[in-house]
């Protein structure tokens, strides 16, 4: 019994380690390529590489239980990887899984009638998660519901000759499985703190980087982001546009309309920014005040003004609740492009912000496109 302990705490360890090393690579991925949860082809991607990779650690375990001299422990290890994956990661995720793992499988003795037998019984485990994927109750319910739909699979390999006359017989059946349920719940609770830390820590960044009154990226985000940006597109030579916006006397509207005012001004010019139809792959972010800058990969100068002015004069179209004393809501535009060959962040966004100042000396409500490189 000690030894059949001992064994548990080894296996559950390596599945703590697969999982708490899952958690952190979607982590990171999330923190560096935020687009990918929101994108459905990326978000594909991502689900077929965390099947691929529970699909791995299922071959892996494979090998150990044919080496080793409990068998049984690691294939308990494969059934729960089939279950958190369905439970947490969903239909496609699980689909992979049990795919690699099936190959892994057969490829390791594809003749021995073992195999057949292991086949049949991953195929009722996964036959059983596919199933719950399907039920829209909460992730307990269903591990649960996994549990219970699991057993006559799980007792049907324990009572037959799977691995050279090795048959479970009265209270080891027992033993056995009530072994699986512990390390079954503790597997869910440690995938359920890992799946809460790092949406708690998604959301801190998120609030950390997102302006509160307009639910845009703020100025330490874009900064994060811009910089990212500007690299990649500077070594695959790629044009890269800025726009930094400025709205017109917005003083004014502050002083003559009240603070509350001049908020609700910002909140419906950003909606307007938001909903404006741009190219893929656009940032936006408020960047201080009533500055908000737009980052558009893949564009050049001429396309980026254009673009700029389509957008002011969507704004000079549009009613605002309150406008400042001297007429509409209005916007000045500076627009600056890194196929100029600018060397840094800081020298583009310096032109982009040169430009602005020269649109609202030509008079305001127009735009201005930085010409050359800044010395």
């Amino acid at each position: 019994m000690f030894e059949l302990v001992n064994s548990y705490i080894d296996s559950l360890a390596l599945f703590l380690a697969i999982l708490f090393i899952q958690g952190m690579s979607f982590r990171k991925i999330r923190q560096y390529r935020p687009n990918w949860f929101q994108n459905g082809g990326r978000r594909l991607f991502l689900s077929i590489l965390l099947g691929v990779y529970y699909g791995l650690a299922g071959i892996y375990f494979i090998y150990e239980g044919a080496y080793e001299n409990n068998p049984v422990i690691y294939t308990n290890m494969r059934i729960l990887i089939l279950m958190v994956t369905s439970v947490f990661g969903g239909r496609a995720p699980l689909i992979f899984a049990y795919l690699v793992m099936l190959f892994g499988r057969i490829s390791f003795d594809i003749a021995s009638p073992v195999t057949s037998r292991y086949v049949i019984l991953m195929t009722l485990i996964f036959a059983a998660c596919l199933l719950v994927t399907f039920w829209k109750k909460q992730r307990f319910s269903r591990f649960v519901a996994l549990i219970i739909l699991n057993f006559p699979a799980i007792l049907y390999y324990f009572v037959n000759n799977f691995d050279e006359g090795r048959i479970l017989q009265g209270f080891e059946i027992i033993e056995y499985f009530l072994l699986f349920f512990v390390t079954a719940l503790l597997v869910f609770y440690a995938c359920n703190y890992i799946d809460k830390s790092n949406l708690v820590i998604q959301n801190l960044t998120e609030t950390a980087m997102t302006d509160s009154l307009t639910n845009l990226p703020n100025m330490r985000f874009f900064t994060q982001q811009f910089g990212w940006i500007f690299a990649k597109s500077q070594k695959r030579k790629k044009s890269l546009s800025l726009f930094i916006i400025d709205i017109d006397h917005f003083k004014e509207i502050n002083d003559f309309h009240g603070h509350q005012a001049g908020n609700t001004v910002l909140a419906q010019f950003s909606s307007i920014l938001k909903n404006r139809t741009f190219p893929p792959r656009t940032m936006f972010a408020r960047i201080g005040g009533e500055e908000f800058a737009v980052l558009l990969q893949n564009v050049g100068t001429e396309q980026a003004a254009l673009i700029a002015d389509f957008f002011r004069e969507e704004v000079e179209r549009a009613k605002f609740p309150y406008n400042p004393a001297s007429g509409k809501v209005t916007v000045s535009i500076g627009v600056a492009s890194a196929s100029s060959n600018f060397s840094t962040t800081e020298s583009l966004f310096e032109a982009a912000d040169q430009a602005l100042y020269q649109a609202k000396q030509n008079g305001r409500n127009q735009i201005a496109v930085h010409q050359g490189e800044l010395e």
